[in-house]
C-alpha cells in the first residue's frame, strides 16, 4: 500500500539523516512522526520510527549515566572546517603553526597534542578554520577524535 507521504515528512527525513549528533537524530524523527499521514499504508513505518526514536533515548540516557560527553567540541568558524588528521609525529602542529597564527607546542616526541587546536587559515579571502587534532594510530586514538573528524567538512590527512 502507498505510503503518500508528505513533502515536510520528506524534509524531515533528510534532516535525520544529514544529523550530526543524537538529539538532532530525536529532533528529526519527531517531526517525522508528527507530519507523516496516520493510516494503514505507514503503519509499519510508524512503527520502525517509533523504534529508531525509542533506540536513540536509550542511548542518551546510557550516554547521559555513564557520564560520557563530546567534551572537545570544537566551534565551527568561517567558510568551512577542515580537521587535520595523521600519525604521531607527522608535522599536524607544525603545518598549523605555519599556515595560521595558532600557536600549538610543537615537539621531538610523540603526542604532544592532547586536545584539538583551531587555527584560522584565510585562503583567497575565504575563511577556512583549521583543526589540528591528536594523532591517530593502532596503538591509541582519543576516544572523541573520530566526532571531530565526522563534524568536519574535510580531512586533511597529513603523512
Amino acid at each position: 500500500m502507498p505510503a503518500n507521504l508528505t513533502p515536510q515528512y520528506i524534509e524531515a527525513e533528510k534532516r535525520f539523516k544529514h544529523a550530526g549528533s543524537v538529539e538532532e537524530k530525536i529532533a528529526a524523527l519527531e517531526e517525522m512522526m508528527a507530519t507523516i499521514p496516520k493510516h494503514k499504508g505507514t503503519e509499519k513505518l510508524q512503527a520502525d520510527l517509533k523504534k529508531k526514536m525509542s533506540a536513540l533515548r536509550k542511548e542518551t540516557e546510557h550516554q547521559k549515566k555513564s557520564g560520557r560527553r563530546d567534551s572537545f567540541l570544537v566551534e565551527r568558524e568561517g567558510a568551512r572546517q577542515l580537521a587535520m588528521v595523521g600519525a604521531p609525529n607527522s608535522g599536524k602542529s607544525c603545518l598549523l603553526r605555519a599556515l595560521t597564527n595558532a600557536c600549538p607546542e610543537v615537539a621531538e616526541y610523540p603526542y604532544t597534542t592532547r586536545i584539538p587546536i583551531p587555527g584560522m587559515l584565510v585562503y583567497e579571502n575565504v575563511r577556512l578554520q583549521l583543526v589540528d587534532l591528536p594523532p591517530i594510530s593502532r596503538e591509541y586514538t582519543e576516544p572523541w577524535v573520530p566526532q571531530i573528524i565526522r563534524n568536519a567538512d574535510a580531512v586533511l590527512w597529513i603523512v
